[in-house]
């Protein structure tokens, strides 16, 4: 781009803020339609405890107004990576819009994958462990700090299971190799382990397993993405120091 002058960057811009608003605008609108339909996902993910509790005048509006804006957000992130997709995919190779196309696609599919198991399993699970201590109190959930706990778990899934996406970018790059993932795998497994255990407040073996086992698969997804993306040839010598 060096030596571009400002009125070719003008059309860029102009394109760049097109998109921007027209983001927004979906992005509003689905807020407008996710506000009428607050009750139904509140109560879907509101199932492993049961009953919400509302703790002051303006919880009503505030809690349904962050349903509609994290809801909104999940149901229209796709159609933000469109965007920016459409936007930069002129300025590349056709080589190079075949593999960002799939890099893209695959996070976008992994991180949805995520998100459902913690909204579906880990959720469920957590709050039951939670609650199990209990006994001898009334609880009463805030709607508010739930709809954070639900919000932050997904988030944190999801970005977890973008695993094999990482590690191929990283071995792309040459910085990981699959040699190396296969001889630290049992390692490799133990932290994933003891993360899972860390990031979800359930100790029982049989949620432990459950959550592990799925980011252990993605660990063997990665070992093969790796081999397949990593350069040919020898060995890097920042490989063999490892």
């Amino acid at each position: 781009m060096e030596g571009w002058s400002w009125e070719e960057w003008v059309p860029h811009l102009e394109e760049l803020r097109v998109r921007l608003i027209r983001a927004v605008l979906v992005y509003l609108l689905a807020v407008g339609v996710m506000w009428f339909f607050h009750r139904p996902i509140l109560a879907f993910i509101a199932k492993p405890v049961g009953k919400l509790y509302l703790f002051s005048v303006q919880d009503p509006f505030f809690v349904r107004l962050k349903v509609a804006l994290i809801s909104a957000l999940f149901f229209t992130f796709p159609y933000f990576l469109w965007e920016a997709w459409r936007f930069v995919e002129p300025a590349l190779y056709p080589h190079e819009k075949r593999a960002a196309a799939l890099v893209l696609l695959s996070a976008l599919l992994l991180f949805y994958a995520g998100a459902f198991m913690s909204i579906l399993v880990i959720v469920p699970r957590a709050v039951q462990f939670l609650l199990s201590f209990s006994e001898g109190f009334t609880t009463m959930v805030n709607a508010n700090q739930y709809l954070d706990f639900v919000f932050w778990s997904t988030v944190i899934f999801g970005v977890v299971f973008e695993l094999p996406v990482a590690v191929g970018i990283l071995a792309k790059l040459g910085i990981v190799r699959s040699s190396f993932l296969a001889r630290r795998r049992r390692e490799i497994i133990v932290a994933i382990v003891v993360l899972t255990a860390v990031i979800s407040p359930t100790v029982d073996m049989f949620s432990l397993l459950l959550m592990s086992l799925p980011l252990i698969f993605l660990f063997e997804v990665s070992i093969w993405v790796a081999r397949v993306l990593e350069p040919k040839g020898k060995e890097s010598k920042r490989d063999t120091l490892v």
